[in-house]
């Protein structure tokens, strides 16, 4: 089955707050993700809930997608990561959990299909902006829930074997470069 996005999701942007230095609410900005597109450190950017932005806040199944700037790509909010708002960077799609889960839509989203389409909406700008009515017409392919579940289960896994990857390369580069420093100062102490 296939359906637009603005059917089987709410869309809205995310809040548009200049961030403080401490305070309750984690505030996202891009900065905040890895190239694996995982939320890294929140340091001095948080907002005070105020009654007025607590239409912002993250819930479970909802899916942040970067509609404006450099980089493409949407996230699953995961209630363990606490508190969130989005910056107005973001778009807010909240999903109907009946029909898809928010970490299959996510990864559906961040697909180089979808990265192709939504960059060609975004185009004609310097910076990419894609505008909400187009982002609603776009087409989803939903497979059945139990499907959903086992796609986002063997990306995970898949994530994982790639950070462990990056990490032994690390790892491996620290190494490699500890013997080279190693072998010039023995030499270099010989001259």
């Amino acid at each position: 089955m296939v359906e637009k996005l603005g059917n089987i999701a709410e869309i809205q942007f995310g809040l548009y707050e200049k961030p403080q230095e401490s305070g309750t609410v984690k505030y996202l900005h891009a900065g905040h993700f890895d190239e694996l597109f995982k939320p890294t450190k929140f340091e001095e950017s948080f907002v005070e809930l105020d009654g007025k932005n607590d239409k912002f806040l993250l819930r479970s199944n909802d899916v942040i997608l970067a509609g404006k700037g450099l980089r493409t790509f949407a996230w699953a909010y995961q209630p363990e990561f606490g508190q969130l708002i989005p910056s107005s960077l973001f778009y807010i799609i909240r999903t109907d959990p009946t029909k898809v889960l928010g970490a299959y839509l996510a990864q559906y989203l961040n697909s180089e299909k979808l990265q192709y389409q939504l960059k060609l909406i975004g185009a004609g700008a310097s910076i990419t902006s894609i505008p909400k009515k187009e982002l609603e017409q776009v087409a989803i392919a939903l497979p059945s829930l139990d499907e959903q579940k086992k796609l986002v289960e063997l990306v995970a896994i898949l994530d994982e074997d790639l950070q462990l990857t990056q990490d032994l390369l690390k790892k491996k580069t620290a190494l490699k470069n500890g013997l080279i420093n190693k072998m010039i100062n023995k030499n270099s102490s010989v001259l």
